[in-house]
């Protein structure tokens, strides 16, 4: 817990020099030069920022100020789980691809539960993949490239109880449209 509460301390510092940085940003540019002679001020108005760009300038960081407070907080479930998240997978599925085959590390379908994370562990064994999750309507839950050489990771939770396929995402070859697996992920509810 002393990692996750450091983080988010560092996290809120960050925010905090980044609104302090913006202000005094904002207000040095905003600063009116005292009139001088013609061409000095014609040379003033020359430099810096004009006042609409100012304002668009403001906003478009008030708009990336709050992105990154809404993504990066604990309020999106994903970013929960993955940045903030303290507890270990529940489960953990290992996945092996080569010669345009899946192998799991356990009897398909790969019983899950709803709601609980699981984390998916890919390796190539010759060439590059995907791992795509599909429901039963065709729609893509999740998917992550397969990289020869590398532990291809992904967390994730599933909310809707059924049956999921997996498919290969990424063009491999060309046996890659055979390389689907019905019903390989049932949810439990």
């Amino acid at each position: 817990m002393y990692v996750q509460q450091s983080v988010e301390l560092l996290y809120l510092g960050l925010v905090a020099c980044f609104i302090v940085f913006m202000a005094v940003f904002i207000r040095t540019t905003s600063r009116t030069p005292a009139k001088k002679t013609e061409t000095v001020e014609i040379e003033e108005r020359t430099k810096g920022m004009d006042s609409s760009e100012k304002k668009w300038l403001a906003i478009l960081l008030v708009i990336a100020l709050i992105g990154n407070v809404l993504l990066l907080s604990a309020l999106v479930p994903a970013a929960r789980t993955a940045i903030w998240g303290t507890e270990p997978p529940s489960k953990t599925v290992y996945v092996t691809v080569g010669n345009y085959t899946f192998n799991f590390s356990e009897a398909t379908p790969i019983r899950v539960t709803s709601g609980q994370a699981v984390e998916f562990v890919a390796w190539s064994k010759d060439v590059t993949y995907g791992l795509g999750v599909f429901r039963s309507d065709g729609t893509m839950v999740f998917q992550m490239q397969i990289v020869p050489g590398y532990d291809n990771r992904i967390v994730w939770i599933f909310d809707e109880p059924g049956f999921y396929t997996i498919r290969s995402t990424e063009y491999s070859g060309p046996r890659h449209s055979e390389m689907v697996v019905p019903n390989a992920i049932l949810v439990e509810g």
